[in-house]
């Protein structure tokens, strides 16, 4: 009978403190939850902004590459245009680019 009376205590003090732990534990846990809600919060708006100065630094290479390219003649060496190289095409010379000649294409047989 000992051991009933003791584990009837033991029912009776859980049954009271539960209550009482919930009601102090409850707010901790819901500002423990905000605080990581409001972290994660920032560790989004950190990696968006990390991506767009990596899209823009992608977009700044793309620019540059194409301006190399054009300034070339696709694989890296420069080429310079003589007056004769440059074709009439009809159009006004304000707006259009002036037009290169390739070298003399060989037709295989």
């Amino acid at each position: 009978m000992g051991i009933n009376a003791i584990s009837f205590l033991l029912g009776v003090g859980a049954a009271w403190l539960a209550p009482t732990l919930v009601r102090v534990l409850r707010p901790l846990a819901v500002e423990a939850t905000a605080a990581g809600m409001g972290l994660f919060e920032d560790a989004r708006r950190i990696a968006a902004e990390q991506l767009e100065t990596l899209e823009d630094i992608a977009a700044e290479a793309r620019a540059r590459r194409e301006a190399i390219l054009s300034a070339t003649n696709g694989n890296g060496h420069h080429v310079e245009l003589d007056d004769e190289e440059v074709v009439d095409t009809g159009a006004d010379e304000a707006t259009a680019p002036p037009r290169r000649r390739g070298a003399p294409r060989r037709r295989s047989s």
